[in-house]
């Protein structure tokens, strides 16, 4: 830029002393200096000439007088640029304590946003968190980008050192500033994640999606899945219940979701919370997995759950997994014939480790103690990942 202006004024100078020359031949003019009895007379011509001759050697004066400071200055720039490599790639290597050596060198001559950060890299490396903190203040500059990036370095340097609680707010505040920055988003939800707090994960998913760090699949799959981990931790019935309420229409009608909350709210002795969405989700398609969930039901809801299944089993009567949950209901409702005869065709249709062990439940009941002793054997088996034994012919 100071090039270009230089050009500019030089062709200035150039046209105007062009349009001038001419009327300065046919007269030169006079100039008149008085300086007490003295007095000095020349033509402008002369004058302008004078004056270029003394600011050129002004200039040159200044510039021989400026040379050694230059060629000094330059020096320990070079040695600067030196030092902020040699620490740069001792931060690489692992060796903290000569990086900050290296990098407190170079930024005595000048400091810079991208050394000051590493230089905080290296402190903690080093395990110094009084010097880690002292770098960082002199990096924030308190406002615009440098402030920005500041924030995000010692959230990133927070969450390496373990105290991912502590960057929380710090990312939270960075979010505010710039919703869709993807290395705030990218921490943010690993922050989370490390901390169980899966709410705010599902919160967070949409504006993954918006940053281009997911697509609509994957951020549906997020929701998903924190809305899982969400209901799993539930502490007691109250939260459960909040987690689910918490949740849209549509993830009221997801398999997984519902399965989850079903399994939560047997595990807190509650398991007719899910009764109805577990309901639903069989109407509209038989699932193996959500029937044995369904089978596990307190006494006072097992009829009715029992005359579910049955309507069910008229529709499909070859249903193995409806055999499964009816056999395990009737177990517990101690109907024994039709608890035999249901969990014999679930294990023909599919091999299950707890379907054998209620059938070997029922046989030693019975006093068919070979057949029992094989179906434990067959529920071991399978659990252990190996194939199931035909049962001995019934005597």
């Amino acid at each position: 830029m100071k090039r270009l202006l230089l050009v500019v004024l030089v062709l200035a100078a150039l046209v105007a002393a062009a349009l001038i020359a001419p009327r300065l031949l046919e007269d030169p003019g006079l100039v008149a200096i008085d300086i007490d009895q003295w007095r000095l007379e020349m033509s402008v011509l002369t004058l302008v000439g004078l004056v270029l001759l003394a600011w050129i050697a002004i200039s040159v004066t200044i510039a021989v007088f400026r040379l050694p400071g230059k060629a000094l200055y330059r020096a320990r720039e070079s040695r600067a640029r030196r030092q902020m490599e040699n620490g740069l790639l001792a931060l690489t290597e692992g060796d903290w304590q000569k990086a900050e050596r290296e990098l407190s060198r170079s930024l005595e001559f000048r400091r810079s946003t991208v050394g000051l950060l590493a230089a905080a890299r290296a402190a903690q490396g080093s395990a110094d968190r009084s010097g880690r903190d002292r770098w960082l203040r002199l990096a924030d500059a308190r406002f615009g980008r440098r402030h920005f990036v500041t924030g995000l370095a010692r959230a990133r340097l927070l969450i390496g050192e373990g105290r991912v609680d502590e960057a929380v707010p710090v990312l939270e505040d960075l979010h505010l500033r710039k919703p869709r920055h993807a290395g705030v988003l990218r921490l943010l939800l690993q922050a989370y994640q490390d901390l169980g707090r899966w709410e705010a994960v599902r919160m967070l998913a949409p504006a993954l999606h918006k940053s281009g760090i997911v697509d609509r699949q994957r951020c549906d799959e997020v929701i998903t899945l924190a809305a899982i981990r969400e209901i799993e931790s539930s502490s007691d019935v109250e939260s459960l219940q909040s987690s689910w309420r918490s949740l849209s229409r549509k993830q009221h009608k997801a398999r997984d979701l519902v399965l989850a909350y079903a399994r939560r709210a047997i595990e807190l002795d509650r398991p007719g919370l899910a009764g109805s969405h577990l309901k639903r989700l069989l109407s509209n398609q038989l699932d193996r997995e959500a029937l044995r969930v369904y089978a596990e039901v307190g006494a006072d809801e097992r009829p009715a759950r029992i005359s579910d299944c049955e309507g069910w089993l008229r529709e499909q009567p070859e249903h193995g997994g409806l055999h499964l949950a009816l056999g395990l209901m009737y177990l517990d409702d101690r109907q024994y014939d039709k608890a035999r005869e249901s969990l014999e065709k679930a294990v023909a249709d599919q091999p299950d480790s707890e379907a054998y062990a209620a059938l070997g439940r029922i046989l030693d009941r019975s006093g068919s103690l070979e057949a029992a002793a094989q179906c434990y054997r067959n529920a071991l088996r399978l659990k252990q990942g190996r194939g199931a034994t035909p049962l001995p012919p019934p005597t």
